[in-house]
């Protein structure tokens, strides 16, 4: 493939991300305000925090669940993070109401996508009604994309192959 035609392919690819998101039930909520749509509001999770308390990940105290698209995930990721499927989907909302089930009710739960601004993501409103009946639950704040609030930081990530 030449090199304009993999430019070209990659461009394409942006925008449909971006088209997706921008079809969210949850479009029109100020970025960065923990707003979902329907009224409510997330409880978030400060990036500088998470990544100090990296070693609770580690240990499992944590729980930290992608609900966005694998591509991303396999990317670039949160160390310790688990990938559990698109949200907006049948199968990624099962996985994560199964996940949650696996976990016990002592350990912390971060989810994030961060495809793109959290007011916009249509992978978070269904991840909130799932993780509403969870005291311990947060919202990865990320108000732009895990690229720009979580990499572009300088917080640790993880990157290339999935562990395990």
């Amino acid at each position: 493939m030449s090199r304009l035609s993999r430019r070209a392919a990659l461009v394409a690819l942006g925008a449909v991300a971006l088209a997706a998101c921008d079809r969210s039930p949850d479009a029109g909520q100020g970025a960065g305000s923990g707003a979902t749509g329907d009224g409510a509001k997330a409880p978030l999770l400060p990036p500088a925090e998470l990544a100090a308390r990296l070693a609770d990940v580690a240990a499992g105290k944590i729980a930290v669940l992608m609900v966005g698209p694998r591509q991303l995930w396999r990317q670039e990721r949160v160390p310790g993070s688990r990938w559990i499927g698109e949200a907006q989907k049948p199968e990624g909302l099962a996985a994560l109401e199964t996940a949650l089930r696996e976990l016990g009710p002592e350990v912390e739960v971060v989810a994030y996508c961060g495809c793109c601004p959290y007011a916009h993501c249509p992978n978070l409103r269904p991840t909130r009604r799932v993780l509403a009946a969870r005291a311990n639950a947060r919202f990865l704040d990320l108000p732009t994309s895990f690229r720009v609030d979580w990499v572009d930081k300088g917080h640790p990530i993880d990157k290339g192959r999935e562990p395990g």
